[in-house]
């Protein structure tokens, strides 16, 4: 009967560990790529390589979203048909997440009042990485709430290197139709008198690895076969 009972344990442990991994890594992407854009990790426009060199919002559309995620990886696109450098800028980067207000094409001039009550540091990283063909930001889990409002991300970098857009920059995959994201953006310093267009990055949030797949399947495999050998005695 202990056996038995114990058995049930683990199996109900299994079968909810993996409804958890799969509720707090769903992975959604947004935005259908037809465009490029250098903002904000790419090019360099504001004529400085010290302090603040942009501060950069993008808003996503609630309805990309099945329903409540925790964000753990954000991964970006390199644009390849439109040549230049795939190299992060050299830099100090933080990324923030939050839930915003803002619709989508309707991210207003004063990024701060952009932001919602939850804005938090999601990572903070230098730049230097490669974003062939794609790049991924690893960060603090970030719960989302669709039926909160859309998701907003920001983009703060400091002492970028200089490299001016038509100087040999890469490009990363974006999306203009204005549907679905859309940013808004401060080159140097200020958070105010932000620039506001319908380009937005194309966004892969918690994009799989299929190394980690590989490995939480074993993992079942494993705990699944001593279910089946405790049963057994």
């Amino acid at each position: 009967m202990k056996t038995a009972f114990r058995s049930l344990l683990l199996l109900s442990a299994v079968i909810t560990a993996s409804a958890v991994l799969q509720a707090s890594s769903t992975a959604v992407a947004v935005g259908s790529y037809n465009d490029g854009n250098s903002y904000p990790f790419l090019a360099n426009d504001s004529g400085a390589t010290s302090g603040q060199t942009i501060d950069y919002q993008q808003v996503y559309s609630s309805s990309a979203f099945s329903g409540p995620v925790a964000i753990q990886s954000i991964s970006f696109y390199f644009a390849q048909a439109f040549g230049g450098s795939s190299t992060v800028l050299d830099g100090n980067y933080s990324v923030y997440l939050s839930t915003t207000a803002a619709a989508v094409n309707g991210l207003g001039s004063d990024l701060v009042a952009n932001r919602g009550a939850d804005w938090s540091l999601f990572a903070a990283f230098s730049g230097g990485a490669d974003s062939t063909p794609n790049w991924t930001i690893r960060g603090a889990a970030f719960s989302y709430d669709p039926g909160h409002g859309n998701l907003l991300l920001e983009v703060i970098a400091n002492n970028q290197g200089f490299l001016p857009n038509g100087a040999g920059n890469g490009f990363l995959e974006s999306d203009d139709f204005g549907t679905v994201t859309s940013r808004a953006y401060v080159l140097g310093t200020g958070t105010s008198a932000a620039v506001t267009d319908s380009i937005g990055l194309v966004t892969a949030f918690n994009a799989p690895e299929p190394g980690s797949l590989v490995l939480f399947g074993s993992g079942l495999a494993g705990l699944a076969e001593v279910v089946r050998r405790k049963h057994r005695v």
